[in-house]
């Protein structure tokens, strides 16, 4: 052995001893993976501790210490240190990170600290193995919106960091646009932070606001009560007022269920008081339930009148795989007074509608079967037509389509046979219904509301048996149905002499209609390609489905012809007109439906494509239909209106959907039809009975699309009434990384009136909305809406939105429409600091 490699042999020898084997420590086993990377195997510790670095170790055999320079990294047991520089003093047991400086005097290698979710990042980090005390410098560390910066932080024994200089926000700049000051304050991992004197910094300026102490927790799973601090509104229309003054309390015994009480008071005496309570039971069911009273006091001189609201609003969602046999689901919107106008909230989405809708459905499945069975419990609310449609309850039976002959061949060799092919399906409902004025439920009527009830049981029977003809290019389909309907009201006419006209007896008893039809219908699915000019490769595709189809059924109905009146007078009608399930037709209905759906799709080169191989498809027409029947037995105006449908979508963004109504006979100058064809009597092919289109475009950027998505996943993670209403609209997110977006509705409405004066009512609407960032922190947002046919506006609403990083100012203003007012909002970004805010708002009347 040379001399020369002896010596460099002893040099690391040594250095490995010195590194890796202080005084105290057992006999260690040491293993060499390169030339930057040592692995110390220790069998008194429980894994394996690695470091490396990117430039170079240098070892102080005088002073027993190792320095690492460039991107250091050491790793524990799930824990990583970073930093430009890490010493390690193999006597004092002693590890020190700390940052360089490169040319021009920035740090560069900030020490940082890793463990799981949880992070921080200082000046300086020491910290001693054998105490087990560190002492830290301008400590930073996050968890999750919440940052905590420390000046001077020293570790202690037990745990506990004891720091002074510090500065709690959710701004995530090293020098943070807003923070609390603590003067001095002690952390205990993963429980609280105890801080002494702290108050409230703005842009580095100290604030008068603050707290001689406080306790801020920190545990990862639990939750504390507390108090939501409210929204001031120093101007409303109901006076000065505190809104959503809350108290915040999870359920101890249970992770999976929170509730939060909020209450409302203003000078006026209008208050509200409402509960929401959120729950969530992970792989099972989830949902929220919101409960709340208000009560409006009138304006003088009718002050000594209130006006009494309840609202409430359950959804449940029951996950697809909790349970194979059961689910239920919710989707509760009550409101008591049938209108969403009555809101102590100006922007509130529900002053713009008309129904509100609630259901409740409990279904029982039967794998392995084809038979479900549901129980659903039903509201819908009109504010318009001032209405309320109740099903209390409906029960169901679906028996979905089986072969009940597919058993008979014991030896299944061969071809099916034609008996195999023959499904039967089979459904009932059974129902409790009543239509009502909502003034009889604000009236408590009760008494009232259940004599409008009506009930009945349906029965639907049919019997399919599919054939395929001509090599199965043509399907062939006869369906056999039968209909039972059980309904437990009906009427009876009869000439009242007090009144001098007929009315209508309403009988209560078992009433049983039915009938029973055939159908038969042939369809197919034919194709076309066509070539374009030249050498480009494009070519359309064309898929035509045409449907031709017979229904008979014969007249089963139990309509009946009276005499009523003093002049003889005939009427002909069903028993069961105003009962729940009605009689379609009381006569011999033989219809021949056909109808021709057409799809047309481009397939061209891909221009980004340099090969020239590659094809792109784009539908250019996704449906484009005509549809129609004619009535064998009826005696006039045997065809129906030919109904036409077109939808397509020709740019990314844009869609368009259209349908229109033609009758083809010709019509008086009452603008009546009457039985003459219209093209007999020199007015064309037809006549234009109704018809409506609506496009939709949104203009952004291909990129901001994507933000738009990603948006609306995001949303979906949070709790909450106001984050789901924006995962289903994500286009009305003010978001600043999307520079600009216009959303642009136009809609079109015509219908035949029989008014001589105004043959056709017409009705069309344009409706803009988006939001453009003029700067990088200025956003101007538009939702407007204007009626073409009277030139006036509808609804608008502008709103102005400064983005200060972590705090958002907003100004929203509503000059046009029902709802009148403005309104200025002060708040927080962060998911945190949600109900940190400030509202002024104008109502009407002073505007």
């Amino acid at each position: 052995m040379s001399k020369k490699y002896s010596i460099t042999l002893f040099f690391v020898v040594g250095l490995l001893i010195i590194l890796l084997t202080p005084s105290g420590f057992a006999q260690d086993t040491l293993v060499s993976a390169n030339k930057d990377r040592i692995y110390r195997i220790d069998d008194s510790m429980d894994s394996r501790v690695s470091f490396s670095c990117r430039d170079s170790i240098v070892a102080n055999l005088k002073n027993n210490t190792i320095s690492m320079y460039g991107e250091a990294i050491v790793k524990y047991e799930g824990i990583t240190m970073t930093a430009d520089l890490i010493e390690m003093d193999t006597e004092k047991k002693e590890v020190y990170c700390v940052y360089t400086l490169d040319e021009e005097g920035n740090r560069i290698g900030i020490p940082k600290f890793e463990d799981g979710s949880e992070s921080f990042t200082a000046a300086t980090i020491r910290y001693n193995f054998e105490s087990e005390k560190g002492y830290i410098e301008e400590l930073k560390t996050q968890q999750e919106e919440m940052y905590l910066h420390m000046g001077v932080a020293k570790r202690q024994q037990n745990e506990q960091v004891h720091f002074t200089q510090g500065k709690f926000t959710t701004c995530e700049l090293d020098d943070p646009h807003f923070h609390f000051q603590l003067s001095k304050a002690v952390m205990v991992p993963n429980e609280r932070i105890a801080t002494g004197p702290m108050n409230l910094w703005v842009k580095g300026i100290p604030t008068p606001l603050g707290l001689p102490f406080s306790v801020i927790p920190t545990k990862d799973q639990e939750m504390e009560n507390g108090f939501i601090m409210p929204m001031i509104t120093p101007v409303s229309q109901f006076g000065f007022g505190f809104q959503d003054l809350g108290y915040y309390f999870p359920i101890k015994k249970s992770d999976q269920i929170q509730t939060t009480f909020y209450g409302s008071l203003y000078s006026r005496g209008t208050f509200e008081l409402r509960n929401q309570t959120d729950y969530k039971k992970r792989y099972k069911f989830g949902g929220v339930l919101n409960l709340g009273y208000s009560s409006f006091r009138k304006p003088f001189p009718a002050d000594s009148i209130r006006d009494q609201k309840i609202v409430v609003q359950w959804r449940h969602q029951q996950e697809a795989k909790a349970n194979p046999y059961w689910r239920f689901n919710s989707s509760v919107n009550f409101q008591s007074d049938n209108t969403g106008k009555t809101d102590l909230d100006p922007l509130s989405q529900q002053y713009y509608q008309n129904n509100f809708n609630s259901d409740i459905n409990l279904i029982r499945s039967f794998p392995g079967k084809p038979v479900t069975i549901g129980l659903k419990a039903a509201l819908k609310q009109n504010s318009a037509s001032q209405n309320i449609d109740a099903d209390l309850p409906t029960l169901s039976v679906n028996v979905n389509r089986f072969f009940p002959f597919k058993g008979l061949r014991k030896n299944k060799i061969g071809k099916e046979k034609f008996y195999e092919k023959i499904g039967v399906s089979y459904s009932m409902e059974a129902k409790n219904r009543a239509i009502f004025g909502d003034s009889l439920l604000s009236n408590k009527r009760f008494d009232l509301i259940q004599d409008r009830m009506q009930n009945g049981i349906k029965h639907d029977l049919s019997i399919n048996y599919p054939l395929k003809l001509f090599s199965k290019i043509v399907t062939l389909s006869t369906t056999a149905r039968y209909n039972l309907r059980m309904n437990f009201q009906s009427v009876d006419k009869r000439y009242d002499n007090d009144l001098n006209r007929v009315v209508n007896d309403t009988l209560q008893g078992l009433g049983i209609s039915q009938d029973a039809s055939i159908r038969s219908e042939l369809s197919t699915n034919l194709y076309a390609y066509y070539d374009f000019i030249g050498n480009s490769g494009m070519k359309m595709r064309h898929v035509m489905t045409p449907s031709v189809s017979i229904q008979l059924q014969p007249n089963t109905s139990s309509f009946k012809t009276e005499i009523l009146g003093p002049n003889n007078d005939e009427y002909y009608y069903s028993p069961y007109e105003n009962s729940l399930y009605r009689e379609s037709a009381g006569r011999d209905v033989g219809l021949i439906n056909y109808s021709l759906n057409n799809t047309f799709e481009l397939k061209h080169r891909n221009r980004n494509d340099t090969i020239g191989e590659e094809f792109k498809k784009t539908r250019i027409i996704d449906a484009l239909s005509i549809s129609g029947n004619y009535d064998i037995f009826k005696d006039t105006m045997q065809f129906s209106d030919i109904n036409l449908r077109l939808r397509f979508t020709p740019l990314k963004g844009l869609s368009v959907v259209s349908s229109a109504s033609i009758t083809p006979y010709a019509w008086n100058e009452n603008g009546l039809a009457y039985d003459q064809y219209a093209w007999k009597n020199n007015q064309g092919l037809g006549r234009l009975t109704k018809a409506n289109i609506s496009t939709t475009y949104t203009f952004t950027k291909a990129e901001s699309r994507d933000k738009i998505k990603r948006n609306q996943e995001l949303m979906g993670d949070h709790w909450g009434a106001d984050y789901q209403y924006y995962r289903l609209h994500p286009q009305e997110v003010i978001d600043f990384d999307i520079p600009w977006k216009i959303n642009l509705t136009h809609t079109y409405f015509v219908q035949l009136n029989n008014s001589a004066s105004e043959r056709y009512k017409q009705t069309q609407n344009l409706v803009l909305s988006g939001d453009v960032s003029f700067t990088e922190r200025w956003k101007v947002a538009l939702n407007s809406s204007y009626d073409l046919k009277e030139m006036n506006l509808t609804q608008t609403r502008i709103s102005l939105t400064r983005d200060m990083h972590c705090w958002q100012l907003s100004f929203f203003w509503t000059p046009v429409g029902g709802q009148q007012s403005f309104l200025v909002r002060f708040n927080a970004t962060s998911a945190l600091f949600q109900s940190a805010k400030l509202e002024l708002r104008k109502p009407p009347e002073f505007l």
